[in-house]
C-alpha cells in the first residue's frame, strides 16, 4: 500500500493483526489487513496450489481469503467504479495461458513475465498490488525461495520504480529484475540483523527458569514489527504483570518505541 502511496499506521495494523488494537478501524487499515491475511496464507500455503488454485467466477480474483457464502452480495460491484464490459475471467485465463508457458524458463524470469503479465492484462480492475505476490508465489513455487515470500514492494519502495504501459516490456523486465535484486539484498540484510537480535535476546535463557515464557516473548518479537503489552500477554497467555518482569530479561536489544505511560511497545531496530 505504500509503494501505492496509502500510507497506514504501522502499529495500528500489527495491534489489528494481533486482536489488541483498541482504536477506530478505517478504510485503509481494514483494506491493508485484508493484503496482510492474503500475503500471510500465502505464506502459510503451497504457493504451486495457490496458483493453480480454481478462482471465483464472477469476481476472477486469484487468492482469495475467507470468502463466506453469505459474502455474495457484496461482491456486486457498482459501474461508478467497475467496467461491467471488462471481462475479467477472460483476462484471468490469458494470464494463466502466460504463466503456463513460463514452465521452461528460469524462475526469476518466469516471475517477471508473470509479474508484467498481471500488470498488462489487469484481470482484476482495481488489484495491481497482487503483481508482486503472484510473482513471489511464482519463486516460491520453483524453489527459488523457499521459505520465504520475495518483498518485491519494498525493492520497488527502494528504487522507486513503478510498473508502466509507457515501456517497452524489454524495460519492464529489467526493472523488474533490478526489484528483484534490491529486494533480495534488503531481505537478507533484515534476516541477518534479525537472526543476531535473537542471538543477544537468547543470552537471557540461561538465567530463567525451564517453563520460562521468555523463549516465546523472543519468537513473537522477531516475528512481529512490533509488540504491545496486550498482544504479548494473548499470545503467550500469561498476566500483564508476569510479562513486565520477563521484558527487562531481554536485554537492551528491544527498543520501546512508544515514549509514553500506557499503550508501550517494543521492536527490534
Amino acid at each position: 500500500m505504500h509503494a501505492q502511496n496509502c500510507l497506514v499506521y504501522l502499529e495500528d495494523l500489527v495491534l489489528l493483526d494481533g486482536f489488541a488494537f483498541s482504536g477506530t478501524i478505517y478504510p485503509e487499515l481494514s483494506a491493508a489487513l485484508g493484503i496482510l491475511k492474503l500475503w500471510q496464507r500465502a505464506l502459510q500455503d503451497s504457493a504451486s496450489t495457490l496458483l493453480a488454485a480454481p478462482m471465483p467466477g464472477e469476481a476472477a480474483r486469484p487468492l482469495e481469503w475467507e470468502m463466506k457464502a453469505d459474502d455474495a452480495g457484496a461482491q456486486e460491484r457498482p459501474d461508478f467504479f467497475y467496467d461491467p464490459s471488462w471481462d475479467g475471467s477472460a483476462r484471468l485465463d490469458r494470464w494463466r495461458a502466460i504463466y503456463r508457458a513460463t514452465a521452461d524458463l528460469p524462475p526469476l524470469l518466469a516471475a517477471a513475465f508473470a509479474w508484467d503479465a498481471w500488470n498488462v492484462l489487469a484481470p482484476e480492475q482495481q488489484g495491481p498490488w497482487r503483481a508482486p505476490l503472484l510473482a513471489a508465489l511464482v519463486l516460491r513455487a520453483r524453489s527459488k525461495t523457499k521459505h520465504l515470500l520475495l518483498p518485491l514492494d519494498s525493492g520497488q519502495k527502494l528504487l522507486r520504480k513503478r510498473w508502466s504501459a509507457a515501456d517497452g516490456q524489454n524495460v519492464r523486465i529489467r526493472d523488474f529484475l533490478d526489484i528483484a535484486a534490491a529486494a533480495a539484498k534488503l531481505a537478507g540484510t533484515e534476516l541477518s540483523g534479525l537472526e543476531s537480535a535473537k542471538e543477544r535476546m537468547c543470552l537471557g535463557l540461561r538465567s530463567v527458569r525451564k517453563h520460562s515464557h521468555l523463549a516465546g516473548l523472543i519468537e513473537l518479537i522477531i516475528a512481529k514489527p512490533l509488540v504491545s503489552i496486550p498482544m504479548a500477554c494473548k499470545a503467550l497467555g500469561i498476566s500483564k504483570q508476569a510479562l513486565r518482569a520477563l521484558i527487562p530479561k531481554l536485554g537492551s536489544t528491544p527498543r520501546e518505541i512508544s515514549e509514553r505511560k500506557r499503550y508501550r511497545y517494543w521492536t527490534v531496530p
